[in-house]
């Protein structure tokens, strides 16, 4: 990868993200690069949390100031969560604000009949439901200037070499103020 920057991996729940990310921080490619689940640090901050709307807020914002000091010191950050709604979004540009350091996206598809497949085989505590997961996955707002990963068509090893291959080939950062206007308002 030709600088330091930060690389969000995004896409609806059950979309394969979080597999891929484990799988990519396993790979020797992935040397240099720290990764940041935002749902592990909402754990950890807010442990009884009922997963409101502001301490799902404080979480990102804590995993953003995170990620601002890591990338001051030149490294590249991985952040992983569903960054689907436009103030998380922005609480990441807040936190950016000044940085040169480049952002990639790379978003996670996934139809809704799959997501729900994929919930039913779940075996963790979350505040979603069926109807939640397939109404995400219906209304997620993708962003075209994203590397869009198919979670469908390969296996988690095959996208997280994807995603490395398109990396070390210095993609092009996103438009950081398109990618907000891009996200979702809250309901």
């Amino acid at each position: 990868m030709a600088s330091n920057g930060i690389v969000v991996l995004s896409g609806p729940p059950c979309s394969g993200k979080t597999t891929a990310r484990r799988v990519l921080a396993e790979q020797r490619a992935s040397a240099g690069r720290i990764h940041l689940e935002v749902d592990s640090l909402f754990e950890l901050l807010f442990p009884e949390s009922d997963r409101n709307r502001d301490d799902r807020m404080h979480a990102y914002a804590g995993a953003h100031l995170l990620a601002r000091m890591l990338v001051d010191r030149a490294d590249t950050v991985v952040l992983e969560c569903t960054y689907a709604r436009r103030d998380q979004r922005a609480s990441l540009l807040e936190t950016l604000a000044g940085s040169a350091a480049p952002l990639w996206v790379v978003e996670f598809f996934v139809t809704p009949d799959e997501a729900v497949g994929r919930f039913r085989q779940r075996h963790q505590v979350t505040d979603l439901d069926e109807a939640l997961v397939r109404e995400r996955a219906e209304a997620f707002p993708y962003f075209a200037g994203a590397l869009r990963v198919e979670s469908s068509s390969g296996t988690p090893e095959q996208h997280a070499q994807h995603i490395s291959t398109w990396l070390r080939q210095g993609p092009r950062p996103v438009d950081r103020d398109a990618w907000v206007r891009a996200g979702r308002a809250w309901n």
